[in-house]
């Protein structure tokens, strides 16, 4: 096995086979190199594996299961539009190929977050499309030490409204997949499972009519659990429908759409309740502009990111693109 980097910052580390190897031969390296290779996903963050016979979803689904970095889970309580393709594997998102989905960590704004995500490229987009990257570590660092303490002393409070019938939001879907209904964030037209599942994950939750309002309170810094290293672990800047996160015209649009209360699909606040200065929104939003890497996928690319340690986003594309994804904890 061969092991290079794509930039500077080593990340991820990228490990391609000098030899043509079957999918069977391919597991048996991941299997007996286990250990070894949960050390070098602590030091880099993550490992693309490049070159290998991957082959669809049930080939990505068995390199998860190989590698046992967790117990893989649905992507219940999540906000971006998927599609399960099957079992426990999704589409990494559906959200219209023109917008720029910034960096995060995935679902750090639940108490139970997946401790990895992984990626499959399927299908490379004719131009574009790259998983964007960037160190967590480094963010926390270039953070200015006084937002990093506002943050890190009052906490966040996320606020997300989902909807099951509107007639509006239902047309504005048809057109781009953007505000999920509850039945699908929560995989059930049940009210009772729906209830269930927020008390085990600690979210507060209100009913009204057929729109649920949740609003779940969590840390902005943690320390990695193995590592100890200080994140910064939060999406803040994705909860806030900003002219410099969305565009101007679709601003607009926004302003326009959630004109009617508690409909907003995001908001956010401090933990004390009080409002985020926006400034300190966009400051956050330049450093991981600072931070990101950027690289082109290659069909049946697979790469494996700790959640928390790794911040992942998506570049806008065109043509058809078909990247699969999945989480274990």
């Amino acid at each position: 096995m061969q092991e290079s980097f794509l930039n500077q910052r080593n990340i991820p580390l990228v490990i391609q086979s000098t030899k043509t190897i079957t999918p069977q031969d391919f597991l048996k390296y991941l299997q007996d190199n286990r250990e070894n290779l949960k050390a070098k996903i602590l030091k880099h963050s993550g490992i693309l594996f490049r070159g290998f016979p991957i082959h669809g979803p049930d080939g990505f689904n068995n390199v998860i299961q190989t590698l046992q970095l967790g117990q893989q889970l649905n992507y219940i309580g999540g906000d971006s539009p998927r599609d399960k393709v099957q079992g426990k594997v999704y589409t990494s998102t559906e959200a219209p190929p023109s917008i720029k989905i910034p960096l995060h960590n995935e679902m750090s704004f639940i108490k139970h977050y997946p401790k990895h995500i992984y990626f499959y490229s399927h299908i490379p987009a004719k131009s574009g499309g790259a998983t964007i990257l960037a160190n967590a570590r480094e963010v926390c660092q270039k953070i200015n030490p006084d937002v990093r303490k506002r943050f890190a002393e009052k906490g966040l409070r996320y606020i997300s409204n989902y909807y099951k019938q509107d007639i509006l939001l239902d047309i504005v879907n048809k057109l781009a997949r953007a505000h999920k209904k509850w039945t699908e964030v929560f995989e059930t037209e049940n009210k009772a499972e729906v209830e269930e599942h927020c008390r085990a994950n600690e979210f507060q939750f209100q009913w009204r009519n057929d729109w649920i309002q949740i609003a779940q309170e969590r840390p902005a810094i943690i320390n990695h659990e193995v590592t100890g290293d200080e994140i910064w672990f939060n999406q803040a800047h994705l909860y806030d429908y900003n002219p410099k996160l969305v565009g101007f015209w679709n601003y607009l649009g926004t302003k326009l759409l959630y004109a009617r209360p508690h409909t907003v699909m995001h908001e956010i606040y401090y933990g004390d309740h009080t409002p985020i200065a926006r400034k300190d929104l966009y400051h956050i939003m330049q450093v991981l502009d600072a931070c990101t890497i950027s690289y082109p996928w290659q069909k049946c690319d697979m790469l494996v990111l700790d959640n928390v340690l790794a911040m992942h986003g998506r570049a806008p594309f065109t043509g058809k693109r078909k990247t699969l994804t999945a989480l274990t904890r």
